[in-house]
């Protein structure tokens, strides 16, 4: 069995916050919030959604998700199920994910959805008070509607 202490307690808490972050930072466009969920040196591969796609260092992976997001109308990502796996100053975490994203239709086109289920992997540090993803990655299990969706916002955001 299992000692839980209080400190686990506190640790589970603050990952999970990190998550919330994460996903809060994303949806409410706040770049600054996003970028301190990660390491300097953060992995992210997402290489599940888009092949080849893994990224070092936390200033060109949040610039990555900036330029994808912005083009978007809207999104909502939904991050639960936090399971962790704590070490003293690191963690291996993992969550479940629902990720939807929305690019309105011009003109009375109908509105582009691509809505994404699956689960990322995370190993955090611990950064004083807080934690940090040193890396992380998101594996695919389902999606539906448009996975287009990033390449056509971005389009549109260039006709601006």
């Amino acid at each position: 069995m299992t000692i839980i202490t209080t400190q686990t307690l506190l640790d589970r808490a603050a990952i999970s916050d990190v998550f919330h972050n994460y996903a809060s930072a994303i949806d409410l466009r706040d770049w600054n919030l996003l970028r301190a969920c990660f390491t300097d040196d953060v992995e992210a591969d997402f290489a599940s959604l888009t092949p080849g796609n893994i990224v070092s260092g936390a200033d060109k992976w949040t610039g990555r998700i900036r330029r994808s997001i912005e083009a978007l109308d809207a999104t909502q990502h939904i991050i639960t199920n936090h399971v962790h796996v704590i070490d003293g100053g690191s963690s291996r975490s993992r969550s479940y994910l629902q990720a939807q994203h929305v690019l309105r239709g011009a003109a009375g086109a109908p509105d582009v959805h691509y809505l994404i289920g699956g689960y990322y992997i995370y190993d955090m540090l611990r950064a004083g008070a807080d934690w940090k993803i040193k890396r992380y990655s998101l594996t695919v299990t389902w999606t539906t509607g448009d996975p287009e969706i990033f390449r056509l916002g971005i389009a549109r955001a260039k006709l601006k």
